[in-house]
């Protein structure tokens, strides 16, 4: 199944579709506005104010993952991290961004600002370090997700896990990272300076990041079991892919690095959130990356008479991956 799917295009585009259809059909069913948000998020709050209805904050949420996750997809084939012609990770993106709350909310828009950061940090060349105007735009985007996601400010710590991956320890390197995250903060405060919002807003900001009140949401037990094997799934991926970079190539492998480190900022959010079921979106990209070659690795490294068993076993997986996620 995997190798027909890998194979035809068009048996994958028909596949990620009709997933796509079976994650969300029961958000059209019935329609969820903009989810609240429980923190500092002033720009999130901005676009409440727009009152969009509940279908069409329903579809935007879609039209955004789906853009997110072949966006995700140009982007690893681009770096060389997944094949040219597979198009598994727009379907686990999906996946991951679709398995809980399947409409607008804080958290799906952050996600996708993490789409981006990871196009700004990929190397595309020889020169095994990131340019200054590329960290200045990287910190720009963790200070504009924290704007629509205060937790999202934990991207800080991926970024400084990922600056020792890239040697970025020069002074203009932590200057760029400082400028950056300060420029859409310092718009904002200057708005909110001119309408005597600004100490009031400092107050509730500080007050939301020491306020660290992780809970336990409402789940039945097919569903906290369909959430445990899919962050199972995920954990033992990551392993072995990370157990495996010393396969590639350097530039390969400090790509993957990068990609795989954003789970420490997914992780590090769990406090401030819901710590199960977990919230797959901050997973997503990670998630994307390994799970996509945890299916594709194995079969180019067995042989022998017991690799058609292999195949059939990864088929299998692959299956309850997606059966996973619609029950989720």
């Amino acid at each position: 199944m995997l190798k027909l799917f890998e194979k035809s295009t068009i048996v994958q585009v028909i596949l990620i579709l009709a997933v796509t259809v079976l994650l969300w059909v029961k958000a059209f069913a019935n329609p969820q506005p903009m989810v609240p948000t429980g923190h500092y998020s002033p720009l999130y709050d901005f676009l409440c104010q727009l009152a969009l209805s509940p279908t069409l904050s329903t579809i935007l949420a879609l039209l955004l993952v789906i853009g997110g996750g072949v966006y995700l997809n140009l982007i690893l084939a681009n770096a060389n991290l997944v094949p040219q012609n597979s198009l598994l990770p727009t379907l686990f993106f999906v996946i991951a961004m679709s398995a809980n709350t399947p409409t607008l909310s804080p958290a799906l828009l952050a996600a996708l600002v993490i789409v981006v950061i990871v196009e700004r940090l990929l190397l595309h060349s020889t020169l095994l370090t990131v340019p200054s105007n590329k960290i200045f735009a990287t910190a720009a985007l963790i200070g504009i997700a924290s704007m629509l996601y205060l937790p999202a400010l934990s991207l800080i710590v991926a970024y400084l896990l990922i600056a020792i991956n890239y040697r970025l320890y020069g002074w203009r390197d932590w200057m760029m990272l400082l400028l950056g995250l300060l420029a859409p903060y310092l718009f904002l405060w200057s708005v909110q300076l001119f309408t005597d919002d600004l100490l009031p807003n400092f107050v509730l900001m500080g007050n939301d990041l020491s306020a660290i009140s992780p809970t336990i949401g409402d789940c039945t037990v097919l569903q906290g079991i369909a959430n445990i094997f899919l962050l199972a799934t995920f954990i033992i991926s990551l392993f072995i892919v990370w157990s495996r970079l010393g396969e590639r190539p350097v530039v390969w492998q400090k790509n993957g690095t990068t990609v795989m480190i954003l789970t420490v900022a997914a992780i590090a959010m769990l406090p401030f959130t819901q710590l199960f079921p977990v919230d797959l979106k901050f997973f997503a990209v990670p998630f994307s990356f390994c799970l996509c070659h945890r299916l594709s690795l194995p079969r180019k490294h067995t042989t022998g008479r017991h690799k058609p068993w292999r195949n059939h076993l990864y088929d299998l997986l692959f299956i309850l991956i997606i059966i996973a996620a619609i029950l989720c």
